[in-house]
């Protein structure tokens, strides 16, 4: 309206009577009635200006219906997105959501209210704590009604690229966690199956051993041993990964002294080393303060992360560094070895995945060691994080909170 008025009011050619003879058209547009056209009464036609008025609100309402008809249509496709979302000012106040988010969070009221009052999680209040402290697009696991979702916070952007409002998504990942549950029961079961008959293989093995044989003979056995010693490992790791992957929190907690579980590895490695010809050192600038986790756990972490570094390097050495940080205890595992090239580095904690296949089969490597490093880690609450340049070694950095 204030448009329309301008206007008619900022064109020089539109005298005092052209806005005496719209001035009805103005007045019922200020009453909030849009439908209001000027139409000709008996032989009198209308004005240039009356004409122009009707033109400009003709023009008006069939934009208005375009707009009416493009919202609808959004509304209708935003209310079949199966996932939760909802609209928020700064501050955190809903303005909109869609049916979806309605139903997971059981509440007919949203608008007006502030997102934290509706989604009553932890997990969600500490993503929504970041993202508010760095501005930045937050990504996170978080539990609403006993079930896994992947939310996700961000600025919509508006006019002048500006952040504006703030967005909610919920998906529900419970299918990928269910169907994830039962490839670990199959694995941990299977796993557990070949136990037994590889214990009475191996036990055989052992007798033939003793009988006299020739060499040929005795070659297979041994070729047969090895073959049965590598899926000993392997079933091995693999019920270590289930278990690890099966469980929510720590199965022990204590104060684990970290300088002598690394001293430990050290002593475990130190023929090892020698063998190669490679220095196996502990770094300890300062005291490091006790953690409080699982020791067997902790010690597993580092044992494989020092037989990796050993096995890939084959000149210098490899050093174990020990550092306390501002809230964490910072464990570094930094060799001279080959190297993982860059391509590799996204991949090396999944399960199986072998930058070196021949290396690995060399010294009987599973594929699974840094998968269990890495669950053993987030066991922990903690981080790691790689870095590598090819030819020139790899380190390992594990952060561990106090």
């Amino acid at each position: 309206m204030k448009l329309l008025l301008a206007l008619f009011r900022s064109k020089k050619k539109f005298s005092e009577l052209c806005q005496a003879e719209i001035k009805p058209g103005l007045d019922a547009i200020r009453a909030g009635d849009w439908q209001f056209r000027f139409k000709a009464e008996g032989k009198e036609k209308l004005s240039l200006c009356q004409h122009i008025f009707n033109i400009l609100m003709d023009n008006l309402a069939e934009k208005q219906g375009q707009l009416s008809e493009k919202e609808r249509e959004e509304q209708q496709l935003l209310a079949e997105i199966e996932e939760a979302w909802a609209m928020t000012d700064k501050e955190g106040k809903i303005l909109k959501a869609n049916p979806s988010f309605n139903r997971l969070f059981e509440s007919l009221r949203i608008e007006g209210k502030y997102c934290w009052q509706i989604i009553r999680s932890t997990d969600f209040l500490r993503l929504w704590e970041e993202f508010r402290g760095t501005g930045e697009r937050k990504e996170g696991e978080i539990w609403i009604a006993q079930r896994p979702f992947v939310a996700r916070i961000f600025f919509l952007k508006g006019q002048d690229n500006k952040e504006g409002k703030i967005a909610l998504l919920f998906k529900d990942i419970s299918p990928e966690k269910n169907l994830e549950k039962i490839k670990r029961e199959l694995v941990a079961h299977i796993s557990h199956e070949l136990r037994t008959p590889l214990t009475i293989i191996k036990g055989y093995l052992e007798t033939l051993e003793e009988e006299k044989l020739d060499e040929v003979s005795l070659s297979f056995i041994a070729r047969i041993k090895d073959n049965v010693d590598r899926l000993e490992r392997l079933v091995r790791d693999l019920l270590t990964l289930a278990e690890l992957e099966s469980q929510q929190e720590l199965a022990a907690r204590e104060r684990v002294n970290l300088e002598e579980l690394a001293k430990n590895v050290i002593n475990q490695f130190e023929n090892m080393a020698k063998e190669k010809s490679l220095f196996l050192r502990l770094e300890l600038p300062a005291e490091i303060p006790s953690v409080f986790g699982d020791a067997f756990r902790l010690e597993q972490m580092l044992t494989n992360l020092v037989d990796n570094a050993l096995k890939y390097t084959d000149k210098g050495g490899v050093t174990i560094r020990l550092e306390k940080g501002e809230k964490e205890v910072l464990i570094t595992v930094q060799d001279t070895g080959i190297g993982i090239a860059p391509e590799h580095l996204d991949r090396i904690f999944e399960r199986f995945y072998v930058v070196d296949r021949s290396r690995s089969r060399k010294f009987g490597g599973t594929g699974l060691g840094l998968s269990i490093v890495k669950h053993i880690v987030l066991l922990h609450r903690g981080k790691i994080e790689v870095k590598s340049t090819p030819g020139s070694g790899t380190t390992f950095l594990v952060s561990l909170p106090l």
